[in-house]
């Protein structure tokens, strides 16, 4: 990780528990953290590049392959308030929820690769269809959370998450579906 696009991406989070995506300011940013424009450019085309690199860089630490779902309504506990900020903006909602979708699709493709073999025959076009499925699910219940301000006990993210999922042997016969 390249230690001065994670401080651009640093000052912009602080900068957007105050304001919204559109009003930052990269002057502001590139002031408080003594450098030049020229320094922000270097590594970013605009400040919506920065904030995309953000998400990746906090949704990778956040959002483990283990715990996708869990990690999930984990991260929107331990940061609601940026994300509250995230979805009054257009621009950072989109990339918000755009960003969530990608990373949380790499995340389901590699756990299925890894935990059902058949997954791996099976064309790419039927493991997109099968990732962007539930993934798509995921995230609408997730949006629902936020939304509504509900906050769902431990327990009942548990039984969403089988309910989505279902088991292990659940999600290999959905596969084996795709494969005959």
């Amino acid at each position: 990780m390249n230690k001065r696009k994670h401080e651009f991406a640093a000052e912009l989070r602080k900068e957007m528990q105050t304001t919204i995506l559109s009003k930052v300011s990269i002057s502001d940013i590139c002031k408080n953290l003594k450098c030049s424009r020229q320094s922000f450019y270097y590594y970013f085309d605009a400040i919506e590049d920065c904030f995309a690199y953000f998400l990746k860089d906090s949704f990778k630490s956040e959002i483990s392959d283990e715990y996708l779902l869990s990690d999930i309504f984990n991260y929107f506990d331990r940061n609601a308030d940026f994300i509250k900020v995230c979805n009054a903006d257009q621009v950072s909602r989109s990339l918000f929820w755009d960003g969530l979708y990608v990373y949380a699709k790499k995340v389901l493709d590699n756990t299925l690769a890894h935990n059902i073999p058949e997954y791996l025959s099976l064309y790419a076009e039927q493991r997109e269809a099968i990732v962007s499925f539930y993934v798509s699910g995921i995230l609408e219940e997730a949006r629902m959370y936020v939304s509504t301000n509900h906050v769902p006990t431990k327990e009942k993210r548990i039984s969403y998450c089988r309910a989505m999922l279902g088991t292990s042997e659940d999600m290999r016969n959905c596969i084996m579906r795709f494969t005959h």
